[in-house]
């Protein structure tokens, strides 16, 4: 059974990129350079960034934090419905969804979850080809950046080490806050690009948790 259509109650054949705003950015500002196609989004909105990617169908690598090289990736997450729900919590609840063949065929692939401590023993002895996919683990904070602690375990991330290009019929779902931002996001893209089956909107699952909760 190809790795893509396995179904398992914790397994998605999918992944998402969530986009995030100004103040959920986990890369240093001054990582970003004046030449580099993601300064002039470096203060724009989580929404809006997801429409910047649907109209130019690209997703723009990013300085990964607290590697000792300078690296770039896109990152996605494999994470079922539940936990993608939590993860717009953190991040934002406007995502663009992929089938990981798709990712996989790009080049993309699983995040290689390192100890911080041998991280900072190998560093610079391991291949440049893996760079893109690391992903220190560093639970207690006192290897890769003291006080701080790198545990993202449960964001199930993939890495892609350079920008995604992709078409319309790439797009699996697309994930909004709303129903409006579905009808707005729709017409804006097309619906003939974005037909609004594709989109979700992540209220409509909270008003679902909420209703069965009470």
């Amino acid at each position: 059974m190809a790795f893509d259509t396995l179904q398992t109650a914790d397994y998605s054949p999918l992944v998402v990129h969530f986009t995030k705003g100004p103040q959920k950015r986990m890369v240093l500002q001054e990582q970003i350079s004046r030449t580099n196609p993601l300064f002039v989004y470096r203060q724009t909105s989580a929404r809006d960034r997801l429409i910047n990617i649907l109209k130019m169908r690209v997703i723009y690598a990013s300085p990964m934090p607290f590697l000792p090289t300078e690296q770039r990736a896109v990152c996605f997450t494999e994470c079922i419905w539940e936990g993608l729900t939590s993860l717009a919590d953190s991040y934002s609840p406007y995502g663009i969804v992929f089938s990981k063949r798709l990712i996989f065929d790009a080049g993309g692939g699983p995040a290689l979850y390192l100890r911080g401590d041998l991280l900072q023993a190998f560093g610079g002895d391991i291949p440049e080809q893996l760079h893109a996919f690391i992903a220190p683990f560093d639970p207690d904070g006192k290897n890769v950046k003291s006080g701080v602690r790198l545990d993202w375990l449960h964001e199930r991330e993939w890495r892609l080490g350079e920008a995604l290009k992709f078409d319309y019929a790439d797009i699996t779902h697309v994930l909004v806050e709303s129903n409006r931002d579905s009808a707005e996001i729709v017409h804006e893209i097309g619906a003939q690009n974005l037909p609004d089956s594709k989109v979700i909107p992540i209220e409509v699952y909270r008003n679902i948790r909420k209703a069965w909760s009470e």
